[in-house]
C-alpha cells in the first residue's frame, strides 16, 4: 500500500483527465476512485481513493499534493474530513479512516496510523486494498485482450434472449404485476427473479425488463428489513447501445449493492459483475424452460381427462335470426367462451410479440450457432379448458345447425396448441388438396394408426365450404398426385413448415407473416378464384383460410387470413369433425 501502486490505480481506473470518478463494489465493500478537482457541487476532491466496508469501516488514502493549487484542493477536501491537515506516511499515502457505532453511525476521521488505529482497522483495510487492486487488475487484464467477457456478454445477452424469458407463462401469468411484492417475482433457489412487462399509465410508460437479486450479506444496525440485497436489472430499449461499451444492442444493464441503493450502469470494468451476470442469466434460464416444459407436459398428460363435463346447450335448434348468443348458448356456455377468448386473445398477443423479437435478432445464413437454448413453445393457456370445449363442438356438428355452426365458430376460436396432443397422437395426415372447376375441394386423408385401409381414403368438400361427405371411390383420382408444401397466392409466395406454420413470403424472400395451423404442413392449394386458401396438415386438419380486413385477434398469426372453416381428422373419431 504505497503511492505508487495507488498512481497505477488512478491511470487504470481514470485513464484521462475527462473521468474525475470512478466507482464499483463487490460484496460488502465499495470504492470510488477521484481526481483532483472541484465538482458542480463545489465539493473538492484529491486523487485518492474512498473504500467502504459496510457499516464498519471508511477508508481513505491520497497522494500528497504537488503543488499550490494542488495543495489548496486537498486542504478543501480534508476540511470535509478532518480539523487539521494529515501528513504523508513515509510511503507517501495519505491515510484516514473511521469507524461506525452499533447505531450504524460513522463516527469521525482520524489517521490510519499504529498510535491512532486498532489492529482490525490496519489488518481490514491491508484486505481491502488488496481486493481492490484484484478487482482492477481483472479489468485491465480484459481491458488489454480486447474485452472477451464483455463479448461473450454481448453474444449472450441479446433483446430477444431476453424478451422470450420474459414471455413464459410464469412472468406473464403467475407473477405479472411489477408493483405488487406478492406478485412480482420469486425466489428461485437463492436467486430472486421478476420480469416486468411493458405498459402505461396515464402519461407514465416503462418497457420489458428482468431483475435478478440475491442477499448480499447482513443488514447492519440502522439498515432497513431486507436492505442486505444486491441486483442487477437487465431493460430492453429503444435505442442501440453505443459501440464499446458494457451494454448490449437493445439493452440497458444496470446494478446496486443493497436494496436501498439507486441502481448505477454496469461500466466496462465491472468484469467481477459481468461474468456474475452471465453464469445467473444463463443457470436461471436452463432451469426456467426445464421447468416450463416439465409445467407443459403435465398439463398435456392431463388435458384429456381435464375440464369437467361440457356445459349443456339450453335448447337445440332451430333459433330464430334474431336470437343473441346469449339466448342461443346460455349463461354458462358464454362464460366459457368469455374464459376461451380471452386466453386466446392473450396466448396470440404473447405469440406475436415473441415472433418479433425473433425475427429482430434473426442471424445471416453464414453467421456462427449462438449456443443459447431453444425457447420451447409457449404453453397454450386454453389446455385445462380444452376437452369441455371439444365435448361442445361434437355436440354442435352433431346437431347439424349452419346457423348453430357459425354460432359456434365464432364464440370459439380453435386452439391448435391447446390440442396439439390429440393432434400429434391421432392425426390422419391431410393431403394432397385438389381444387376442382365446380368450386369443390378433394382432400386425401391418410389411414388411422392400425387402421386395415392403409390407402386412405378421398373426400369432398363442396362448394358451399361446409358439407365434408366421403368421395365416392368411382371419382377418386386413380393415382395420388404429389403433395404441394408451398404456393402462390395473392403475389405472395406461401410456404409450411414442420411445425404447423404458414410463412408469407415476398418476391426477395423477406418474411411478410406468419400463421400457426398445428401439425406439419402437408399440402396448400390456393382455390381457383383466389379468395381461398387450403391447407392440409399431419395433425389430420384440413383448414379453408379467407382473406380479411386484417389480423385476428385471437389466432397465433400475423397473416390477413382467418378460419372459415377447419375440418378434424383424428383416429379417435368415426367421422371428421366440423369446426
Amino acid at each position: 500500500m504505497h503511492a505508487a501502486h495507488l498512481r497505477q490505480l488512478l491511470r487504470a481506473a481514470l485513464p484521462d483527465s475527462s473521468h474525475h470518478k470512478a466507482a464499483g463494489w463487490f460484496g460488502q465493500t465499495d470504492f470510488l476512485f477521484t481526481h483532483s478537482h472541484v465538482d458542480e457541487e463545489q465539493d473538492a476532491y484529491h486523487d485518492g481513493l474512498f473504500i467502504t466496508l459496510w457499516k464498519r469501516w471508511d477508508f481513505w488514502l491520497a497522494l500528497p499534493p504537488a503543488g499550490a493549487a494542488q495543495r489548496n484542493l486537498l486542504a478543501q477536501a480534508w476540511a470535509r474530513l478532518s480539523q487539521g491537515a494529515p501528513a504523508a506516511e513515509a510511503d507517501g499515502l495519505l491515510r484516514q479512516y473511521r469507524a461506525y457505532d452499533g447505531a450504524g453511525r460513522p463516527g469521525p476521521w482520524q489517521p490510519l496510523d499504529a498510535a491512532h488505529a486498532p489492529p482490525d482497522a490496519l489488518q481490514d483495510c491491508a484486505q481491502a486494498w488488496r481486493a481492490v487492486i484484484a478487482y482492477w487488475r481483472r479489468a485491465e487484464g480484459q481491458r488489454r485482450a480486447g474485452r472477451p467477457l464483455r463479448a461473450r456478454l454481448h453474444a449472450t445477452l441479446t433483446p430477444a434472449r431476453v424478451q422470450a424469458l420474459t414471455l413464459l407463462p410464469v412472468f406473464t401469468g403467475r407473477y405479472n404485476d411489477w408493483w405488487d411484492p406478492e406478485r412480482n417475482g420469486w425466489w428461485e433457489g437463492d436467486v430472486w427473479i421478476g420480469a416486468r412487462q411493458p405498459g402505461q399509465q396515464g402519461g407514465r410508460h416503462w418497457g420489458r425488463a428482468l431483475k435478478l437479486s440475491w442477499r448480499n450479506g447482513s443488514e447492519a444496525a440502522g439498515d432497513e428489513e431486507d436492505d442486505a440485497h444486491a441486483c442487477y436489472q437487465i431493460d430492453l430499449v429503444d435505442d442501440d447501445a453505443p459501440s464499446g461499451t458494457a451494454h448490449p444492442p437493445g439493452l440497458r444493464l444496470s446494478y446496486s449493492q443493497r436494496q436501498s441503493d439507486a441502481r448505477s450502469l454496469l461500466t466496462n470494468d465491472a468484469v467481477e459483475h459481468m461474468e456474475r451476470l452471465l453464469q445467473l442469466f444463463t443457470s436461471l434460464e436452463q432451469r426456467l424452460y426445464a421447468a416450463h416444459a416439465q409445467e407443459q407436459q403435465a398439463l398435456q398428460a392431463g388435458a384429456p381427462a381435464s375440464g369437467g363435463p361440457a356445459p349443456a346447450l339450453p335448447r337445440t335448434p332451430p333459433f330464430a335470426p334474431d336470437e343473441s348468443d346469449a339466448e342461443v348458448f346460455g349463461a354458462a356456455i358464454m362464460a366459457l367462451s368469455h374464459a376461451w377468448q380471452s386466453s386466446g386473445r392473450s396466448h396470440a398477443s404473447l405469440v406475436r410479440e415473441l415472433w418479433a423479437a425473433q425475427a429482430d435478432a434473426a442471424q445471416p445464413p453464414d453467421a456462427p450457432a449462438a449456443d443459447a437454448p431453444t425457447p420451447p413453445p409457449l404453453a397454450d393457456p386454453r389446455l385445462a379448458q380444452a376437452s369441455g370445449v371439444l365435448r361442445l363442438a361434437h355436440t354442435v356438428h352433431a346437431l347439424a345447425d349452419q346457423d348453430l355452426s357459425a354460432r359456434f365458430h365464432r364464440r370459439f376460436a380453435f386452439a391448435p396448441g391447446a390440442f396439439a396432443h390429440h393432434a400429434a397422437r391421432g392425426g390422419r395426415a391431410v393431403g394432397p388438396l385438389l381444387w376442382q372447376s365446380d368450386g369443390r375441394l378433394l382432400a386425401h386423408v391418410g389411414p388411422a394408426t392400425g387402421a386395415a385401409d392403409q390407402a386412405g381414403s378421398w373426400w369432398q368438400l363442396g362448394a358451399d365450404g361446409l358439407h365434408l361427405t366421403p368421395l365416392p371411390s368411382a371419382q377418386a383420382p386413380h393415382a395420388v398426385p404429389p403433395q404441394a408444401g408451398h404456393a402462390t397466392a395473392h403475389g405472395v409466395t406461401v410456404r409450411g413448415d414442420e411445425a404447423g406454420d404458414l410463412h408469407g413470403l415476398a418476391d426477395d424472400g423477406r418474411a411478410l407473416w406468419r400463421h400457426h395451423l398445428g401439425g406439419a404442413i402437408r399440402s396448400i392449394a390456393p382455390a381457383p378464384d383466389g379468395h381461398a386458401l387450403a391447407v392440409g396438415t399431419a395433425g389430420g386438419y384440413l383448414v379453408l383460410l379467407h382473406k380479411g380486413s386484417g389480423t385476428d385477434p385471437y389466432l397465433v398469426s400475423t397473416s390477413r387470413y382467418a378460419e372459415a372453416r377447419r375440418f378434424i381428422f383424428w383416429g379417435d373419431t368415426a367421422a371428421p369433425l366440423a369446426w
